[in-house]
């Protein structure tokens, strides 16, 4: 009688042995994340400061180091591309957790400084660059996401393409930003993803390559 109550106990201690063993490797996989979020949030504070101070360097030098001044914006340009891509890959490894969502959040700030100092520098220097501003949506639904991803392989084969003749900045339309709230507003914007061009050329919904090429001509 003591054997076969112990024939059916041993595989229930070690289904639950199991399960056990993968719950603590899943809190420690989490924890592992999220530590390595807490630190990344820490490293895009530490980018947006120097955004900061960036944007008043270049308001320093004047027009006298136009060049130097749009090598040091497209440096910082290249440095939050490689941040966003990054955050892409945590999000897709796993759900987005609030710490994410801040991430992201920091990451739009970091891009609509870039593209504020993208426009004091054609402004003050006369570059010819086209700034391109793609705005679109983290929480998409499945038309949407799809939208996106054919928006951003587009706009990607165009800055193949046109290189440094156009500024490419992301957006996410839905990061609860007020800066970014308030662009949407300012161009009426009620479908994603949008392209903005230049400031004035506005494309809602998904745009092909034809019609943004034309308008960059680059």
């Amino acid at each position: 009688m003591a054997h076969q109550i112990n024939i059916h106990i041993k595989p229930i201690i070690l289904t639950v042995f199991i399960f056990l063993i993968g719950l603590m490797i899943g809190i420690a996989i989490d924890n592992y994340r999220v530590s390595r979020i807490r630190k990344t949030i820490s490293e895009s504070e530490i980018r947006w400061n120097d955004a900061m101070l960036l944007n008043q360097h270049l308001e320093k030098l004047g027009n006298t180091s136009c060049d130097l001044a749009l090598e040091e914006n497209l440096k910082y340009n290249d440095v939050i591309y490689t941040y966003g891509k990054q955050i892409e890959k945590n999000i897709q490894a796993t759900r987005l957790t609030p710490e994410l969502e801040q991430e992201w959040r920091s990451y739009n700030l970091l891009q609509v400084q870039f593209w504020f100092n993208s426009i004091d520098l054609k402004e003050k220097c006369g570059f010819d660059y086209h700034n391109v501003v793609y705005i679109s949506k983290i929480k998409a639904t499945n038309g949407e996401e799809i939208n996106n991803k054919l928006q951003s392989s587009v706009l990607t084969d165009l800055k193949d393409k046109c290189g440094n003749k156009i500024m490419l900045i992301p957006l996410t339309g839905d990061a609860n930003l007020i800066v970014v709230d308030s662009v949407i507003k300012q161009y009426n914007l009620t479908e994603f993803p949008t392209v903005i061009i230049d400031e004035k050329y506005v494309f809602q919904g998904l745009t092909n390559y034809r019609t943004l090429n034309g308008t960059v001509n680059c």
